[in-house]
């Protein structure tokens, strides 16, 4: 989280969040993490991450909550039956990363009103239950991360809807690291250069 944070906000205060296969996010003092809403894992939280995209997916599919031409699409295209995803689900391990593998068959149907619907009520969720319980009036959101990334239309639509003014959208943290030491190391030569 906290390189997350440096990546996102540099020397700024900010309210840094990651939507990835999991979800996290945190108030960021341009210095280090003042506030963090834990996450609580796919089961009772991590709204928005790929692991609950994957997970609603799943019951909308096998609660056929979905248009019989998509279920029919889901099922070819992963090669699962119902029983396998329900062993996957309850009896493997890592059920979450399993989940997340899922989550790549709504960007490619978000077109589709029942799954565009799905993604932005997770999103609402993560602005609710997160993001909200930080200074949002006063500060913007950041995001990293693949989930954040790929569905940045709809997240932008949930932030507006949320009230939550976003900053960047960025998919990796490297490049904002590598910007947050370099501006650290030159801050620290110019005060040893004063003293």
């Amino acid at each position: 989280m906290v390189a997350a944070a440096r990546s996102l906000c540099g020397h700024e205060p900010g309210i840094a969040c990651i939507l990835g296969t999991g979800s996290n996010s945190c108030f960021y003092d341009g210095k280090e993490i003042v506030n963090n809403i834990s996450p609580l894992g796919f089961i009772l939280g991590d709204e928005g991450s790929g692991a609950v995209l994957g997970k609603l997916l799943v019951g909308d599919i096998l609660k056929n909550q979905f248009p019989s031409t998509l279920k029919d699409a889901f099922f070819e295209q992963f090669d699962l039956t119902a029983p396998e995803i329900i062993d996957r689900v309850y009896r493997q391990p890592f059920p979450n990363r399993f989940l997340a593998t899922l989550s790549p068959f709504l960007a490619q149907h978000l077109h589709e009103p029942v799954v565009r619907t799905l993604v932005f009520n997770s999103f609402i969720a993560f602005f609710q239950r997160n993001v909200k319980q930080y200074d949002y009036k006063h500060l913007q959101a950041h995001f990293i991360g693949s989930i954040a990334y790929y569905y940045k239309d709809v997240l932008q639509e949930a932030a507006e809807e949320t009230g939550v003014k976003i900053g960047q959208i960025i998919q990796s943290p490297m490049e904002g690291l590598i910007r947050y030491h370099n501006q650290t190391s030159s801050d620290n030569n110019l005060e040893s250069s004063i003293t």
